[in-house]
């Protein structure tokens, strides 16, 4: 463990920059805050820069100690969280994808907690992998990595922006649209018995895109009763990723 230490205004500053998606981007950092998400950081194959905490730490990584005055400039939150770390963005193969069997796919999603639940649903009903297509809301986004509640790096996701790149990459995928259409729809029992499927799911102001909705080979469709016209973006894709995990 590092010394108790003070870290420069510099420093600050460039951490600080780390809250906005622009510096993000430019640099390929991220943070990750709270001591179950950076025990994932951890665990997982990610390059880790630095770590501050405000207490000692049963890690498996050296820290630097600040004090809570610091750890408040640096954090995300108006609640600091004991432990902070600097980590590089990680890099996923868009060609990995073609071999796995259960992909999600979602569209134009815009609310970092809906994604951040999403991520945590297909982490636990074993997901092989999260599509985000077109303008979807920044992957590192500090809420939504909080929303993941320590599941960020379990499962691998990619940004996709064509149909075009959907087409050519995915071959041999079955494309599922999970809309309100009474036709050509498939159910959750026989989606199972497909080799390798991509189930779309569209974002919470305006559903699947009508471009994703013409390349899909079958719809799923959730049963309600007549008073409920619709769930929450994240309830509805758990409910499914639940669905198809069970035997």
């Amino acid at each position: 463990m590092h010394p108790i230490e003070g870290i420069s205004n510099n420093k600050i500053k460039e951490i600080v920059k780390l809250h906005q998606k622009k510096y993000r981007e430019e640099s390929g950092l991220f943070l990750v805050e709270g001591l179950k998400s950076v025990q994932e950081l951890i665990e997982a194959d990610i390059k880790i820069l630095e770590i501050y905490a405000t207490k000692e730490q049963n890690i498996r990584q050296k820290y630097t100690l600040v004090s809570e005055s610091i750890m408040k400039k640096i954090s995300t939150t108006s609640s600091p969280c004991e432990i902070l770390a600097i980590a590089k963005q990680r890099k996923i193969e868009k060609s990995e994808f073609k071999n796995f069997k259960k992909i999600i796919l979602l569209d134009s999603i815009s609310d970092p907690g809906n994604l951040g639940t999403i991520i945590r649903s297909a982490a636990a009903f074993a997901i092989d992998g999260i599509i985000l297509f077109s303008d979807c809301v920044e992957l590192y986004s500090p809420k939504v990595i909080r929303s993941t509640a320590g599941n960020f790096f379990k499962i691998p996701i990619i940004n996709i922006s064509t149909e075009k790149e959907l087409n050519e990459l995915f071959t041999t995928h079955k494309f599922i649209a999970t809309t309100l259409s009474k036709e050509n729809n498939i159910s959750l029992e026989e989606c199972k018995k497909l080799d390798k499927y991509i189930i779309m799911f569209g974002s919470e102001a305006n559903g699947l895109s009508e471009n994703l909705t013409k390349i899909s080979d079958k719809n799923i469709k959730l049963e309600m009763t007549n008073n409920v016209e619709s769930l929450n973006l994240s309830v509805s894709a758990s409910i499914v990723l639940y669905e198809l995990f069970t035997k």
